[in-house]
Formats: C-alpha cells, sequence, structure tokens
C-alpha cells in the first residue's frame, strides 16, 4: 500500500525514482555546465524574473557556492577583473530570511538561459531591502494564480500541487492561497515539501495516513534532487507551523542540483 502511494505521487508530480546509488553529499558549485555569455537584461526584466526559493538550510552552502560561481561569471561577460567587480558583485552575499524550522528562503532571477541566484550586491542595486526583494517575488509567483491541486491516483486523502514552473514549493509561501483552500478542504491542511518540485498534503489527521504522508516525504526527500525537508508543516490562519517533532531518521545524502523559486508568506 505504501509502496503504490509513493509510485503515485512520483508519477503525478513528474518525477523520476532513482534506482542508482544516490549521488555525493557535496556536489562543488564548479561543476555547474559553463555558460555561453549570459545576455543582459533590464532591470524591469530582472525584477519580473525575481522569484522565492525554498531551500534546506544544510544545502545553503553549495547554494552559496553556485553564486560564486555565478558572480564570478557574470563579472568575466561585462569584462571587469574581482579587483574590479561592479556593483552585482559588491556585495556577493546570497540573500537568505527564515521560512520555518529548517527551511529557509533565497531568491533567483528566472532567466530562460539559467537561473541566477540574487545576492546581496544585486539587491542594492535594484533599490531593494530584504522586505521588498520577498513581496516582489511573491508578487511575480502568485500572478500565476490559484493553487492548482490533484489526487494521488485513488486515495481522495492525499493531493498534490499541479505545476510545470518548478515552483511547486514555493506556493507553500502564498498564505492566502492556501486559506482559500482551506474552504473547500477544511481548516487541517497537514503538508510536505521533501524537494522544490514536489508538494504532498492531506486534510485528515487519522494516525496510519498521516505516517503514510511522512513516510512519502522522507522517501522523496532521500532519493529525489533539490530536496528541502522531511518535516511535515501544518496550516493555521497565523502562518504555517510543525505538525510534530519529526522522528529520528537518518539524514539523507541529497544535493542541492538547480536553483528555482514563490508569494506571500503569512
Amino acid at each position: 500500500m505504501r509502496k503504490n502511494i509513493f509510485i503515485s505521487l512520483l508519477l503525478l508530480a513528474g518525477a523520476t525514482f532513482a534506482q542508482s546509488p544516490p549521488p555525493p553529499a557535496e556536489q562543488p558549485a564548479a561543476q555547474e555546465k559553463p555558460a555561453e555569455t549570459a545576455p543582459a537584461h533590464s532591470v524591469a526584466e530582472e525584477m519580473a524574473a525575481l522569484r522565492p526559493v525554498l531551500i534546506g538550510r544544510k544545502y545553503l552552502n553549495q547554494a552559496r557556492q553556485r553564486l560564486a560561481v555565478q558572480l564570478a561569471r557574470i563579472s568575466r561577460n561585462i569584462g571587469r577583473g574581482m579587483d574590479d567587480p561592479g556593483p552585482w558583485v559588491e556585495d556577493n552575499a546570497l540573500v537568505v530570511r527564515d521560512f520555518f524550522a529548517d527551511v529557509q528562503i533565497m531568491y533567483a532571477l528566472e532567466f530562460k538561459e539559467a537561473p541566477q541566484l540574487v545576492s546581496h550586491g544585486m539587491m542594492k542595486r535594484w533599490g531593494m531591502d530584504p522586505d521588498r526583494l520577498h513581496q516582489r517575488a511573491l508578487a511575480n509567483l502568485d500572478r500565476a494564480g490559484e493553487i492548482d491541486i490533484k489526487q494521488v491516483g485513488k486515495l481522495p486523502w492525499l493531493n498534490v500541487i499541479e505545476t510545470e514552473d518548478g515552483y511547486a514549493a514555493s506556493r507553500v509561501l502564498l498564505h492566502w492561497r492556501w486559506a482559500e483552500l482551506t474552504l473547500k478542504l477544511g481548516d487541517l491542511l497537514i503538508l510536505g515539501m521533501p524537494t522544490r518540485d514536489v508538494v504532498v498534503f492531506t486534510a485528515t489527521q487519522e494516525p496510519e495516513k498521516v505516517e503514510q504522508l511522512r513516510e512519502t516525504v522522507y522517501t522523496v526527500e532521500r532519493h529525489q534532487g533539490r530536496p528541502i525537508t522531511r518535516r511535515l508543516f501544518q496550516w493555521t490562519p497565523q502562518g504555517w507551523q510543525v505538525f510534530e517533532e519529526m522522528p529520528a531518521l537518518a539524514p539523507g545524502p541529497g544535493t542541492l542540483d538547480q536553483p528555482v523559486q514563490q508569494r506571500g508568506e503569512q
């Protein structure tokens, strides 16, 4: 039964279960595919491309390494040396804010050629502070409209978010959209976001079904790319809360594969 749940979830979420051994815990950012000279973008294009990205706290170092590689590439593309980096690189710290528990929020520009992580230098160049940046990213994500959900196979109590833009988990930040869902599904929503592309949730608190949800989240987080967390969260009118303490499970070997992006947090 639990195996069928997992298989059905992966099919609906567009994920492919990897039978090969899991990748190493740390994949150096330098292994990222080298890009051709990136086209210049206007500030308006950059603002329109801004998205929020949920990330597990333990993967932040990998994201910072990736940002350093991207900023170095930008410096080369605009013909500057690292002794004269320009405004994009002068403050190369990754912009990060807390979400809840072991999950944090970073930001990316979702360009067609490749996503670009956002640094403090870039944020200052736009004349923004972290709160304005966050609200703009959420507004961009919210333009997609209502959150589309679908039942998992023949399990009417289990749902996934359907999206083709790679920002399934980011939509957890659109709190008012989840408030709309409670009008259809009830006030009790228990949710897992094991990866950026997979969000699975239920409106029941039956122990057996919640345990099946937990095991599904654990398995997806361990074996799929772009992992976030194994924790379960519960919707409340004030914001998401940890549903209950996560049981002691061996940490997975997941890696940060590639950035993606979400709007209003509480």
